[in-house]
């Protein structure tokens, strides 16, 4: 009986001994492991690539594109953007691009139109232009005293308040494609977002400059996918790989941190 009792006291002191030298070695989570060999793996996979930075192709695969608020532009194109220009808005990416000669001169961001007032698509041309417009349909409704009291008018179909009034939405830089209103405008954009009543919103250094070059009879199509021509589809794809291998390691990273917390707490819990 003795001796068993030694033989359990010195399993005892063995067993304690491989726990605590266990504990030593801190052998890791294996969901921490592999999320650290993931994402070893991914960084080596995270290149930036080789395009000219000035090039179009290195805009569009180095800018989170096509949903980002910066604008691209081609000084020497625009130059010539006078001459054999045409604009083409991508409703799926909510971009709108200047082509010179078939080359982007300019890519920038618009708003087109919100669900149940979506912007039409198809061939358009420029029929008017004006600096300083104003809507004669969406606006606000004012009463007797000034004051608003519909921010969202229709003017089409709200009444206008006994001895109030109604004011349009400023439009400048109007450049009319429809007889029904819709045009492009400088306006309120929020990149990849729908905002208007079916206009095309630019932002307002755009719109200047589309303004500036564009004529009466300057063709703009308005379509739903991306052009067939658009030239940058290989870095557009490099792109969208880029951008979704650095989600993933951000993903990643808080992951391997929130592990090592909660290993962290663990220890100081069993101190």
């Amino acid at each position: 009986m003795r001796l068993f009792s030694r033989y359990a006291l010195v399993f005892s002191c063995l067993f304690t001994i491989q726990v605590s030298f266990t504990s030593c070695l801190n052998f890791e989570n294996p969901e921490l492991t592999a999320a650290k060999t993931e994402l070893s793996n991914l960084r080596q996979q995270q290149t930036l690539y080789n395009y000219t930075p000035a090039s179009y192709d290195y805009f569009v695969s180095h800018n989170q594109y096509p949903v980002t608020i910066k604008i691209y532009k081609n000084p020497e194109l625009l130059k010539r953007a006078f001459k054999n220009c045409n604009v083409v808005i991508c409703l799926q990416q909510q971009r709108g691009r200047l082509y010179v000669n078939g080359q982007v001169a300019a890519d920038w961001p618009v708003s087109t139109g919100i669900p149940g007032r979506e912007t039409p698509s198809g061939n358009f041309s420029i029929r008017e232009k004006k600096e300083s417009y104003a809507s004669n349909r969406y606006g606000k409704m004012l009463d007797k005293d000034g004051k608003c009291v519909n921010s969202d008018a229709d003017a089409f179909s709200d009444p206008v308040p006994e001895g109030g009034s109604f004011v349009g939405s400023p439009m400048p830089f109007w450049m009319r494609l429809t007889g029904d209103g819709v045009g492009m405008h400088i306006g309120k954009v929020r990149a990849g977002h729908r905002l208007s009543h079916g206009c095309i919103r630019m932002p307002r250094e755009m719109a200047r400059e589309l303004y500036r070059v564009a004529s009466i009879g300057t063709r703009v199509v308005v379509t739903k996918n991306i052009e067939p021509q658009f030239p940058a589809s290989g870095a557009l794809s490099a792109g969208t790989r880029q951008n979704a291998i650095e989600k993933r390691i951000a993903e990643l990273e808080k992951k391997i941190y929130d592990l090592r917390m909660k290993e962290y707490l663990a220890r100081q819990n069993n101190q």
